[in-house]
């Protein structure tokens, strides 16, 4: 199966996590597959496990949050392979704390990070997105932007406002280029690992909460990325899809 053959897509943070599995399924299903990650060794090793199964995909060392970086990153893509068709919008940050702990200096980085990045990239890309003949925008968001728990500090903030920009973007950008996100649940990747004190307890806790009974793997969500960017999704725009397991449905554990 390869309905992205012929297609190149940018993924944003593609070196680890949801990004990487996103990257993954895109490459699985041929698409061609630039992986814009700021960690040179992530994206490297990232890249390198797409080519050794023959895939293609290629590493772009990329500060979503430098729009001189964005713009390398969009230029050399075009150079190598001609078009960009898919834009994933993957990177983002959660600084846990709680809100008297919360300061200007990381409010202002976790917005920049998960908010203006995207910004830079879309309007960076647009030229090219506006040529293809089948383009689209996916934006990663959070079941955090719906419900959210303590200590999340301006986390749930900026994934509620990439519903909203998802939304006004599927608006300007019609009818030509479709524009969707997708909100995780809990998911196992390395940023939420490195978050738990204790990891095995933290599992044993989420689990009453989520119906399909396990924690989501990347790709879970690298699966709903490729759906909205794919043709099975032409008349799809404007929406969020919710990957969480059923979670956001539960109202008790019991």
């Amino acid at each position: 199966m390869t309905p992205f053959r012929d297609r190149v897509a940018i993924v944003t943070g593609g070196g680890l996590g949801i990004g990487f599995g996103t990257a993954s399924v895109l490459a699985e299903r041929g698409a061609a597959v630039v992986i814009a990650e700021i960690n040179r060794e992530a994206g490297q090793r990232a890249e390198q496990a797409l080519t050794e199964r023959g895939l293609t995909a290629r590493f772009i060392q990329t500060d979503v949050t430098d729009p001189a970086s964005v713009d390398s990153l969009v230029t050399s893509t075009a150079a190598q392979f001609g078009r960009i068709d898919v834009l994933v919008n993957n990177v983002g940050i959660a600084v846990r704390q709680a809100f008297d702990a919360l300061t200007l200096e990381t409010w202002n980085d976790v917005w920049l990070t998960n908010m203006t990045s995207m910004m830079l990239c879309v309007k960076a890309c647009l030229p090219h997105l506006r040529a293809s003949s089948r383009p689209a925008i996916v934006n990663l968001s959070s079941i955090n932007a719906l419900r959210t728990i303590a200590g999340m500090g301006a986390y749930p903030a900026t994934k509620a406002a990439i519903i909203g920009f998802t939304q006004s973007l599927a608006i300007d950008l019609a009818p030509h280029i479709r524009v969707n996100a997708v909100a995780p649940g809990v998911i196992m990747t390395e940023m939420w690992q490195s978050q738990m004190d204790d990891l095995e307890s933290a599992i044993a806790y989420r689990l009453p909460y989520i119906p399909r009974g396990r924690i989501g793997e990347a790709a879970d969500i690298g699966k709903a990325v490729a759906f909205l960017a794919s043709d099975d999704a032409d008349f799809i725009t404007g929406s969020i899809l919710i990957v969480d397991g059923g979670q956001h449905a539960k109202l008790y554990a019991g």
